[in-house]
């Protein structure tokens, strides 16, 4: 199984792709836009956004429609609204928000 974890800005800003099969973990003490994601349709495994504490908003996740497994948010400081996971249409998570 697939898993990809963004550690900096530089790596999201490089990311092409539209699904991962796997994990997707973004954490990083730079990451401070998504929009480099925009593309991503669906994570087949689990989505964590952890330990983020530039980043304001998840602009860039609103193409994001499918995720398998659990959606975990916790430690995004400065993280405002959620906004852009509204168009999750298919989502088997427990979720796990702090």
């Amino acid at each position: 199984m697939e898993t990809l974890k963004l550690s900096t800005q530089a790596e999201v800003n490089e990311f092409a792709g539209t699904e991962i099969k796997g994990d997707l973990t973004i954490q990083g003490s730079d990451i401070d836009d998504l929009s480099p994601l925009s593309t991503l349709t669906s994570v087949g495994g689990d989505l964590k956004i952890l330990f983020n504490p530039s980043l304001t908003n998840f602009d860039g996740l609103n193409n994001l429609t499918s995720l398998g497994r659990d959606l975990v948010i916790k430690y995004n400081n400065s993280l405002t609204n959620l906004d852009c996971l509204s168009n999750l249409t298919e989502d088997k998570s427990r979720g796990d928000l702090k």
